[in-house]
């Protein structure tokens, strides 16, 4: 790694003097930077805008249309860019401009390049090859006649991470290694007091060997840069609601940190979360924004935190906790915090006593497990295979039937015979059925000599009739027998005892029925995972869908209301001036009565002689004419009185009527400019009041439209939440269900091993069965078990 610093920027091979002096980063002041189109069509001509000789004849990667492809974001765009070599660069031009790049990259440069290289076990050794190299190019790019900074990075032959959990979703164990390796460059972070600044899943690639490479170092914190603020807060879906730049430190990636060690270590253990919480549209793992800022209506908190698996429930339980806590306040990712309790008191001790296999922190142990080997996981999702010795898988033990015990053949002939009568020990108590067939039976029996008695028929028909009564009785007393528990469990010992004869006398082709059921059984399992991975995505896709209904009529709701509210002020303005009208009017007319008439003898054209026709008309003040009238023929004028009158003056025409027009409206317009500015208070304070009112019923609808809109988004996220919970209880049950029956198969299928000797031990069995049932559970000991209860 390196910044290279050239020659001055401007000068080029080949190229003259640039207009005026270039800033380079850490040299000046802002300026404006290229866009991703510019430097697009700048690298069309890589011999002419680059100076390193690596990109100078190199090729950049083209897009069939638009010329070089650029991978843009929002502070820089990305070029591929394959040097005569072979060896491939991430060529990164900057679209902002920032006065510390420079600084910043020949700090982060100078800090991973003194970490040493992996695999090493002191101090500075790294457990994989997580940094990339670069170099920092002040004189990286010529667009125009300008020189512009340059990141050139090695390029990374790598898996994003969700494209790689994806592709191994069903390899638990892979999974979890991964997860292991997080924590492990966590923990070289950690330890050398580097944080990323932007720690999510597309700055995080997977190697071929599984190991992570990270990339994109604009946001790094390195020791050297104490002090500084950050560029970037980070992914939105990695980072608490509570970051800011002033978190810039070696613990800014802590959060993000937990909640990636989350989503590896919870899809690792029950890939069905992966369906069920992400989001193939969404830039995240299993967590978002949305359940960092309102964890109260997430749908993914109530599924990690019910887990049925401890740890899952438990490191979810941490990752919450930290909502709203500051970054320095959070305790590092390591492999000791991700272990349950009993787990790290064990691990402690085992460390104690010398028998640990661990490295220390961020190292691998025995079997590539970090710390000394990550904890047993116990998942309720169906195994596709790891029967123990006895055909059972190991996390059934203790958990299955007596049907998946020990063989018999390996227990004494006395043992046997003892297990042969167990389940033979005589009816129970009498229930409601036997009563109805005792009584039936019965009532069957006596019904023909009754009816002979009666004389209701004749005497040769009874012994007919009897034969009918008798055969009647014992269906009654076979339907009553059959309906017994203890009939049915015999009757079905006895079924799977000549079943397995059946498959004994032909040990391969039993082998080959049973490996159908199993494959049977798997894909039923399967096929049901797969309809409900379907229908949660459904669930999602209806809650977004509907949580944006909701969200629609809410604002429709609302605008009406706000823009109401925002015209509150001015709508009170309006009653103000409506309200002073009448008092401005007032001085006005009061101003115009006090004018006299005699005023206008000033006037041009206006003397005695007209002003007394004026008086003669009616005309004495200002207020006696409110205009004139030259509407029917502009030789003859009216004057208009206030009550709409029309008056002619003689000596009045055009030119001493518009005078006098005039003059009486600019005694308005002096009248209005000194009349009353201010209401009176009473009717200023009703005002006010009905204003208030107004503004608290404009409220009062929007609060109401809220909590409606509230209310329906609960009742919508609840019902939500209990139909995905619903579907996982029936997944877990039908994955235990599947596990049970699985591990019987598989134990029947150990027992053809010794196929000879188990088909005599089974004949035998069923001997003693078929005996024991005709004799135990008889016809005739249901009769008397009918008769005395016993």
């Amino acid at each position: 790694m390196a910044v290279s610093r050239g020659g001055r920027p401007g000068h080029g091979p080949g190229q003259g003097p640039a207009q005026g002096p270039a800033q380079g980063p850490g040299t000046g002041s802002a300026r404006k930077f290229p866009t991703g189109a510019n430097y697009a069509e700048a690298l069309q001509h890589p011999e002419l805008c680059f100076s390193d000789p690596d990109l100078k004849h190199g090729t950049v990667q083209q897009s069939p249309v638009l010329g070089p492809k650029a991978i843009s974001g929002n502070f820089a765009s990305v070029f591929s860019v394959t040097a005569t070599s072979g060896q491939r660069y991430a060529l990164k031009c900057f679209t902002r401009d920032s006065t510390t790049l420079g600084k910043r990259y020949s700090a982060i440069s100078t800090a991973l390049g003194g970490l040493g290289g992996s695999g090493g076990s002191g101090a500075g050794g790294l457990s994989q090859p997580w940094p990339v190299g670069f170099d920092f190019l002040e004189q990286g790019v010529l667009v125009g006649r300008e020189w512009y900074p340059a990141v050139k990075m090695t390029w990374v032959q790598g898996t994003g991470l969700i494209n790689w959990i994806e592709r191994n979703l069903h390899d638990p164990a892979a999974l979890h290694t991964l997860a292991d390796r997080f924590l492990a460059m966590t923990a070289d972070l950690e330890r050398n007091g580097i944080a990323h600044g932007d720690l999510q899943h597309g700055n995080l690639l997977v190697a071929d060997d599984a190991t992570f490479r990270l990339v994109d170092y604009d946001g790094m914190y390195v020791p050297a840069l104490r002090g500084e603020q950050a560029t970037e807060n980070g992914h939105r879906n990695y980072q608490s609601p509570s970051r800011t730049a002033a978190d810039f430190g070696p613990a800014m990636d802590r959060f993000s940190a937990w909640t990636i060690e989350l989503a590896l270590l919870a899809v690792a253990t029950d890939p069905g979360l992966w369906t069920q919480l992400h989001d193939r549209h969404g830039e995240f793992l299993i967590l978002s924004e949305a359940d960092f800022k309102e964890p109260a209506t997430s749908l993914a908190w109530p599924l990690l935190l019910g887990h049925p698996d401890r740890r899952v429930r438990d490191v979810a339980g941490r990752v919450k906790g930290f909502l709203g806590k500051p970054a320095s306040a959070l305790p590092p990712l390591t492999a000791r915090a991700v272990k349950l309790p009993a787990q790290r008191t064990a691990s402690a001790s085992a460390s104690t006593s010398g028998v640990g296999t661990g490295t220390g922190t961020g190292g691998y142990g025995a079997g590539g497990a970090l710390g000394g080997g990550r904890p047993t996981v116990t998942s309720w999702t169906p195994a596709a295979s790891g029967a123990s010795a006895s055909g059972v898988p190991a996390w059934m033990a203790g958990r299955i039937a007596a049907s998946t015990a020990p063989s018999a053949a390996a227990q004494p002939p006395a043992q046997q015979l003892a297990a042969g009568l167990a389940g033979f020990s005589g009816f129970g108590g009498r229930g409601v059925g036997d009563l109805v067939a005792g009584l039936g039976a019965l009532l069957s029996t006596s019904v023909p000599g009754a009816l002979v008695l009666a004389a209701a028929q004749p005497v040769d028909v009874l012994p007919a009739a009897q034969g009918v009564a008798l055969l009647t009785s014992a269906v009654m007393v076979g339907f009553g027998r059959r309906r017994r528990p203890e009939y049915r469990a015999a009757h079905k010992r006895v079924r799977d005892l000549k079943r397995r004869s059946r498959e004994l006398a032909d040990p391969a082709s039993a082998h080959q029925r049973l490996e159908k059921e199993i494959r049977v059984l798997d894909d039923a399992v399967a096929k049901d995972n797969t309809a409900s991975d379907q229908r949660i995505q459904a669930l999602q896709l209806e809650l977004r869908d509907a949580q944006a209904r909701i969200t629609m009529e809410l604002n429709r709701r609302t605008d009406q209301a706000q823009q109401q509210l925002a015209g509150l002020a001015a709508q009170e303005q309006r009653r103000v001036a409506k309200a002073l009208e009448p008092a401005i009017r007032a001085h006005i007319q009061d101003k115009l009565r006090r004018t006299s008439i005699q005023e206008a003898r000033s006037l041009s054209n206006m003397g005695n002689k007209m002003v007394q026709a004026l008086q003669d008309a009616g005309i004495r003040t200002a207020a006696d004419f409110i205009g004139v009238d030259f509407s029917h023929n502009p030789s003859v004028v009216y004057l208009v009185r206030p009550g709409g009158q029309r008056v002619r003056v003689p000596g009045i025409g055009e030119a001493r009527a518009t005078v006098l027009s005039d003059w009486r409206q600019g005694l308005e317009r002096r009248a209005r400019a000194a009349a009353p500015t201010t209401v009176p208070p009473a009717a200023k304070a009703q005002i006010k009041a009905d204003i208030a009112i107004l503004r608290r019923t404009h409220k009062a609808e929007i609060k109401q439209a809220e909590a409606e809109a509230m209310q329906k988004k609960a009742a919508l996220q609840q019902r939500i939440t209990d139909e995905r919970a619903r579907l996982t209880t029936q997944r877990q049950q039908r994955a235990m269900d599947t596990q049970r029956k699985r591990a019987e198969l598989l134990h029947r299928q150990k027992q053809l091993a010794g196929a000879e000797v188990e088909r005599v031990r089974v004949e035998a069995e069923l001997g003693v069965a078929r005996r024991e049932a005709r004799g135990t559970l008889g016809a005739g000991k249901y009769l008397r078990f009918l008769l005395t209860g016993r």
